[in-house]
């Protein structure tokens, strides 16, 4: 199993995607999950793409938070999602890319891609 970093700064109005994992002939891969977190809840869609194929669109309040803003100590949730399966080949030459789509307010991701290389 390997791990590649992903840190996506949300704009407002906009969906911005990370750099991606990229599948090549010579080392095709595999994802299998995202390991996900976000800046606070408000009202933005995560979403996973392979090219033009969105396969992921969840909103940001399924996801783990790092917002400590109301609370007085940062607890990690045991109901929110961290670890988000996916389980899908990325065909040579394409890339899986995380992005957060935006309202007004900004939202920023951060975690990794979970996957394997395939022969």
């Amino acid at each position: 199993m390997f791990y590649k970093l992903f840190r996506v700064t949300g704009e407002a109005n906009k969906t911005i995607f990370d750099s991606g994992l990229i599948s090549t002939v010579d080392e095709p891969k595999r994802i299998r999950a995202i390991l996900i977190n976000c800046t606070a809840y408000h009202a933005a869609t995560i979403e996973g793409w392979i090219e033009t194929n969105r396969i992921l669109e969840i909103p940001d309040d399924v996801c783990n938070t790092s917002d400590t803003s109301g609370a007085i100590t940062g607890v990690i949730s045991t109901t929110k999602l961290v670890r988000i399966p996916i389980e899908e080949e990325i065909p040579p030459g394409m890339i899986f890319k995380i992005a957060i789509n935006c309202a007004t307010d900004i939202v920023s991701i951060d975690g990794a891609y979970e996957y394997e290389k395939v022969s």
